[in-house]
């Protein structure tokens, strides 16, 4: 089974209703809207399809492992995810616009196929964190180089701020 269905095909399921399990391998340029995610790993997508009369709503669970770059050293980091949506399809060619009476997103079918993979991809670069930091980065040392080092919090609360070093002098007087 793919994440693709025509609306003839998804609606021999309206009566028994529709879920599945699969595992998809995404190519990494469906994710090019984030240079930042290096590698996906195949995604694990679980979907039970609720059908109405007028529309048809996919409840998804989607995890997998996505790699992005260490905030500190650039170095590989593997960050789990986890992630539950649900996403309706109006069947009937309604002309309600994107939400619908309870606010909420609805996708007009296009073509008469349903595809959920440009979702799911929505879905995991919505949920890619702004940074991530390695374990390699958090137990390390001072990281330090020509001309600077890396300030912790802690480091940072004890240290004086060189532009109020001679203010503090005045103080001593």
């Amino acid at each position: 089974m793919s994440l693709s269905w025509s609306v003839p095909d998804l609606l021999k399921y309206r009566q028994e209703g529709l879920s599945f399990h699969e595992k998809v391998v995404l190519p990494l340029e469906q994710f090019r809207a984030d240079p930042e995610i290096r590698n996906v790993s195949p995604i694990d997508v679980e979907d039970v399809a609720e059908f109405s009369r007028r529309s048809v709503t996919f409840h998804l669970h989607i995890a997998g492992t996505m790699v992005l770059p260490c905030a500190v050293t650039l170095e590989d980091v593997d960050y789990p995810f986890s992630i539950r949506t649900a996403e309706t399809f109006l069947l009937d060619g309604s002309t309600v616009g994107g939400d619908d009476e309870e606010g909420e997103l609805v996708h007009r079918v296009k073509d008469e196929r349903i595809d959920l993979v440009p979702l799911v991809v929505e879905a995991i670069l919505v949920e890619k964190p702004m940074r991530v930091v390695s374990e390699k980065a958090k137990t390390a040392p001072n990281f330090s180089g020509e001309g600077w080092t890396l300030v912790t919090e802690q480091s940072a609360k004890h240290q004086v701020d060189p532009r109020l070093e001679k203010l503090k002098k005045f103080f001593d007087e």
